[in-house]
């Protein structure tokens, strides 16, 4: 028996047995075994004659321990398994497995290298990290090739290496039960999609994958068209990471991998009561491996969580991060965007108007820069000739908004074209394309067939390199958002056919990175999210949203048609991927939740639905973006812009994010300045179509019993007091709406902030808070000028209230010992309270 061990894990691997369990030590994982991990892989013989099995089994196996002090992820024990395979049809292939646990982490790493050791080259189509559970006991395999299951290795001569009987098969159990109880356990998978756009969340055992409509229109711009998809209740897959829970337990496995620059990876489960299944697989994309070459996998992920743990998913987030040198500005971009009101018939003259509108109104809605989407290019893909509504051209443009005291963005789709472009028809060989000669279909876009760059051709990794080199050094632009990005990374025939779509694709990025600079942000939009991580600096994390709250096209007719599209753009679909990725932000790059649309005109959003909306981006504190016509905007509907300024920054966490696909509690936990103290600022959500009452239990708001609260509504300005152990009752809430909530303990004795108009964090604004001797000083750093209040809960009524920059001012009594003080605020106003 070989063993690791650290505080939190401890791996056996049986050499006897040929198999390896992995066990919690601490309480985090208490009631959880994940035990005989059976692995199994798969090559492909390089004529393409026949595909090889093979489920672990190495003739003479060989093992070699090591400490690494020098990993990103602290110092890490381990040893590595080596062999020859014993599958006949397939000795050339040697492999080693190399499993580590972190001293100080709390997960288990482990990788696989291919070697081929023999003289014809083979090629690999996918390595099984892990395969467990009845489920997934016996991979695919043709009729004529008999294979032995169950093992993982074993010490045996080829010639022996059939005699014994294959081991039981792998065993996954997520959470003890007991014997007197004959429930089934309530089982749920949070699967996260293929790139920005895909279904990010969680699904229960008697659901089924999301599926759309539009099959191969829009599958490619979906999905990782390699990853199976099911049909079958309770059969899920996952890229890069997902998580089995048992939530009657509260017992959960992070399983995936922390990178995808080698391989792209797919989780796949079955949530069977009795007996789940879990397998972790690398794709390898039939990329050959020469005669004495070797390729190894990305690093596999196993960690038991709690789900009701405040931040679950923070120790896989972090791996990931350091593991591919995350980029995480800290600043976060505030600024407009052309496309969700002009979409691509945008004009130069729409843009300075908006520029002007923008100027105005700088004082009290600051926004840092302008961003013009699609619609200026010839054609997407020609990208260095402007249509004649831009006929003073990008660096023009990009001087007059620097001119106006902003940071001009660009949208750019460096890798996809659409089918009328010129380049198309210049470049023919540039493009990816099947094993019969076709191009790859990229989906239909703007009412047209798309097809992909090859970005391993060297000719288009030169024309790449001087686009956006040009859109940044001679342009002027120093904020790309770069878009359909899942293009370079089509199954397809490349240029360059040692590299799997992984690689192709991170080479990609990497080199608009170079192009770019160090210094340009780079935003992510339509990519996988693995291979950005470390390249971009913001990612879109969701779908587009739209004037629509459910998705739509063309006329209302096919709304109710549209409604389960989970992948299509929509205000409900961009919400449902901003909460189940927040645990992303600061953490890969910052989150793009994607535009604020806030008009009443041009839209079938209602006014509770854009509440909803602006509340969601305000607790995700990812990169704030506004597309309106600025110049149109009542102060009505501006109010929902400048209550999200300044950008916090910080993410909230979804209490009930295993439970649902639509959270819909949001909370963002919050530290004072000074005595200011600690309070939640809490998103509570109706996603129904109708009218309810939310009940809420404290415990569900992480409130204590005992102790009062005060609880402010930002959007309607009502407050009240909760006492504590009592449920929160929230009556008459609209289909879709939103409350955006202030709960902080009621101090006795002392200055208490109930509520403030200025912010939606009701505190967050607060950059001083020092109470003492009968009196308080509190300073508010806005970075803008607003009218509105704060409330104060005083021991005693005020004798005398000074606003430094507006002199006296006149509290208004509220009741329970609470005063309202209407202030201006002219970027920051410091306030003097004496009772």
């Amino acid at each position: 028996m070989l063993t690791l061990t650290n505080d939190f894990l401890q791996f056996d691997y049986d050499l006897e047995a040929s198999c390896w369990n992995l066990q919690p030590r601490d309480q985090a994982g208490a009631g959880l075994v994940a035990a005989r991990l059976c692995a199994s892989y798969a090559a492909q013989t390089s004529d393409g004659s026949q595909t090889i099995y093979w489920n672990g089994d190495l003739c003479q196996p060989q093992v070699s321990d090591f400490i690494e002090p020098g990993s990103v992820h602290g110092r890490l024990r381990g040893l590595t398994i080596f062999g020859q395979t014993s599958a006949r049809e397939c000795e050339s292939l040697a492999v080693s497995i190399t499993f580590a646990l972190p001293d100080e982490r709390p997960f288990l790493l482990w990788r696989i290298v291919a070697h081929n050791s023999g003289e014809r080259p083979l090629r690999l189509g996918a390595l099984d990290l892990v395969r467990v559970g009845p489920h997934f006991e016996r991979g695919p395999q043709p009729p004529s090739l008999a294979l032995r299951l169950g093992q993982l290795f074993r010490r045996a001569a080829p010639e022996q290496r059939h005699a014994r009987p294959p081991a039981p098969p792998g065993q996954l159990n997520l959470g003890s039960e007991s014997a007197a109880d004959s429930r089934r356990p309530r089982l749920a998978f949070f699967t996260n999609g293929y790139q920005s756009w895909s279904f990010a969340g969680a699904l229960p055992a008697h659901a089924h994958q999301p599926s759309s409509i539009f099959g191969r229109l829009g599958e490619p711009k979906m999905l990782n068209l390699v990853t199976p998809r099911f049909q079958r209740a309770g059969r899920f897959s996952s890229d890069m990471f997902g998580v089995m829970g048992n939530l009657d337990a509260d017992a959960a496995l992070v399983a995936g991998f922390v990178s995808q620059r080698e391989q792209f990876s797919a989780v796949e489960v079955q949530l069977d009561p009795s007996q789940p299944s879990l397998r972790l697989t690398a794709q390898c994309d039939d990329v050959e491996l020469a005669s004495g070459a070797e390729r190894s996998t990305d690093w596999a992920y196993l960690q038991f969580v709690r789900p009701s743990a405040p931040d679950p998913l923070s120790e896989y987030a972090d791996a990931a991060a350091r593991d591919n040198r995350a980029r995480v500005p800290r600043h976060t971009p505030v600024g407009w965007c052309s496309w969700y009101h002009y979409f691509d018939k945008v004009t130069e003259a729409d843009m300075l108007a908006n520029l002007e509108a923008i100027a105005a109104e700088r004082e009290r809605l600051p926004l840092d820069f302008v961003q013009l989407d699609d619609g200026f290019e010839a054609q997407v893909g020609d990208w260095f000739e402007t249509k004649p509504t831009f006929a003073r051209g990008l660096r023009w443009l990009a001087a007059e908004i620097r001119g106006r005291g902003q940071s001009p963005g660009l949208w750019l789709a460096p890798f996809m074209v659409r089918s009328d472009a010129q380049i198309l028809r210049d470049h023919p060989d540039w493009f990816l394309r099947d094993a019969s000669g076709r191009l790859v279909n990229a989906g239909l876009s703007w009412f047209r067939w798309c097809y992909g760059l090859d970005p391993t051709h060297p000719a288009v990794r030169e024309h790449v390199r001087r686009l956006i080199s040009t859109a940044v050094q001679e342009w002027g632009y120093d904020y790309l958002k770069l878009d359909f990005l899942y293009a370079a990374a089509l199954p397809a025939r490349r240029h360059d056919p040692s590299l799997t779509r992984a690689q192709a694709m991170r080479m990609a990025l990497q080199d608009v990175r170079e192009a770019a600079g160090p210094d340009t942000f780079l935003l992510g939009c339509g990519c996988p999210l693995g291979s950005a991580v470390g390249v971009v600096d913001g990612m879109r994390i969701g779908t587009d949203v739209a004037p629509d709250w459910h998705p739509s096209l063309f006329t209302p007719q096919l709304a109710p048609l549209l409604q389960r599209e989970m992948d299509f753009m929509g205000v409900r679909n961009a919400i449902r991927n901003t909460i189940n990725r927040a645990p992303l932000h600061r953490r890969w790059w910052l989150n793009d939740p994607d535009c604020l649309l806030v008009r009443d005109h041009d839209t079938r959003l209602t006014e509770t639905e854009v509440r909803s909306l602006a509340t969601v981006i305000a607790l995700s504190g990812g990169i704030f973006l506004t597309s309106d016509d600025m110049s149109r905007l009542p102060p009505e509907r501006q109010r929902y812009i400048a209550a999200l300024l300044p950008v916090l920054g910080a993410s909230a966490q979804a209490p009930g994010w295993l439970e649902s696909d639509m959270p819909d509690v949001f909370v963002l936990r919050l530290n004072g300045a000074g005595d200011l103290g600690d309070w939640m600022v809490t998103g509570v959500f109706n996603w129904t179509d109708n009218t309810i009452e939310r009940v809420l239990e404290p415990a569900k708001l992480g409130l204590t019993p005992t102790g009062d609260y005060f609880v402010s509504d930002y959007w309607d300005g009502d407050w009240w007091i909760l006492p504590g152990g009592q449920p929160m009752r929230l009556k008459n809430m609209a289909a879709h709406s939103a409350r955006l909530l202030a709960i902080r303990r009621r101090r006795l004795s002392v200055p208490n902030l109930v509520s403030s108009s200025f912010h939606f964090s009701q505190g967050g604004e607060i950059s001083a808070w020092d109470a003492s001797d009968h009196q308080l000083r509190a300073t508010l750093n806005l970075g803008r000028v607003a009218e509105g209040e704060i409330r104060l809960a005083l021991p005693a009524a005020p004798l005398r209230v000074m606003a430094a920059g507006q002199g006296p001012l006149s509290p208004v009594v509220a009741g329970d010992g609470i005063y309202s003080l209407p202030l201006t605020v002219n970027r920051t106003e410091t306030v003097d309270v004496s009772w």
